[in-house]
């Protein structure tokens, strides 16, 4: 079972949302109203006791692993067990199953301030959804779904999973799970690792103790910068040895450092360009120039109307060699660092 938590300030479009008659049903709960009109009015009354709590909206969705299914009195007694053990036993709430997807689940709104006018205290509330879900998934013989700081690859959050689906391009967070779960297949060892991750683009940061000792690894895509954990658990330093890629600091320290300093190289060259560099939001359209290699980083030369740009050659999500056989083609580009190359400040450019 998978919960998702979120407080808001406004009831209203929630319960428009959660009793949408084309997707759920009201099951449970202990609230009198049955429309959202209703139900809005009642949680009115309750904020009433509290009006300086400026997000008194409790919302969380339950979800089963795909091929469960509950009965709505089993949902009822789970969002029961649920709301008192989270604490919620003295505030309204109402539960509704939805039906409109493939994963059997229920939505649970709650007033976040109880009868008694109090707040619902929401320290450590991860955790301790976490604790509860983990009972239930036991008591009810459910599927146990690893808790998301526990999971080998990080899910998308629903802001990026929003902005994946309107730009119709993957984020980078999942280019980076997609190109590492690629190339840990095929390495070996750490160093192994780390030149094939840079051949497809991505840089690979150790975070270095003084002694030399790695304690974390980030990774660098088009100029974005994610750590490890915040891809996965089998993305951190430890998670890839687990997958079989040997670490050893008299072999592959070296090549650590390597990347450590080229990265700190690079984001030098970043601040010494940044009163320079070109607005990114800005989409632009050129013809590709040449390829070039900047401290170690293949780039791409743009030749606009107005301007001579360079942009890194992953932005284009294209191999150096597939780049240089489309010299002279045009291409549009939005985002990423992109900095004039006519400035006066000296840069070291390799053929």
């Amino acid at each position: 079972m998978i919960g998702k938590q979120r407080k808001g300030s406004g009831f209203r479009g929630v319960l428009n949302y959660v009793l949408d008659p084309h997707k759920g049903r009201l099951i449970g709960g202990t609230m009198e109203g049955e429309t959202p009109r209703e139900l809005a009015r009642e949680y009115a009354e309750t904020r009433q006791l509290n009006p300086s709590l400026k997000k008194p909206v409790y919302h969380v969705s339950l979800s089963l692993s795909p091929g469960e299914h509950l009965n709505d009195a089993e949902w009822n007694t789970i969002a029961d067990r649920y709301m008192i053990e989270m604490g919620f036993a003295r505030s309204p709430y109402v539960a509704v199953r939805h039906t409109d997807r493939d994963h059997d689940h229920i939505h649970i709104v709650a007033s976040r301030i109880g009868l008694d006018g109090k707040t619902v205290s929401d320290s450590r509330d991860y955790e301790r959804s976490e604790k509860v879900i983990r009972g239930i998934e036991a008591d009810f013989g459910l599927q146990r779904v690893a808790p998301s700081r526990e999971a080998e690859r990080r899910a998308l959050t629903s802001g990026e999973l929003r902005r994946a689906l309107e730009t119709g391009k993957p984020s980078v967070k999942m280019k980076l799970q997609r190109i590492i779960d690629d190339e840990a297949k095929h390495s070996l060892t750490m160093s192994d690792f780390i030149k094939n991750l840079e051949r497809q683009g991505v840089v690979a940061i150790p975070n270095m103790a003084g002694n030399g000792r790695i304690t974390g690894m980030s990774y660098q895509l088009n100029g974005e910068t994610m750590k490890g954990s915040d891809l996965g658990k089998g993305y951190t330093f430890a998670g890839i040895q687990k997958r079989g890629i040997s670490y050893a600091m008299e072999r592959d320290l070296e090549e650590l450092r390597r990347q450590k300093e080229i990265n700190a190289r690079d984001s030098q060259a970043g601040n010494d360009l940044t009163t320079h560099q070109v607005e990114g939001k800005k989409a632009v359209t050129g013809k590709i120039k040449e390829v070039c290699t900047i401290n170690g980083r293949d780039h791409v030369v743009i030749q606009t109307d107005k301007e001579t740009i360079v942009i890194p050659a992953s932005s284009l999500d294209k191999t150096a060699a597939e780049l240089k056989k489309m010299v002279g083609q045009e291409v549009r580009v939005r985002g990423g660092l992109r900095v004039r190359i006519d400035e006066p400040k000296e840069r070291q450019m390799e053929r």
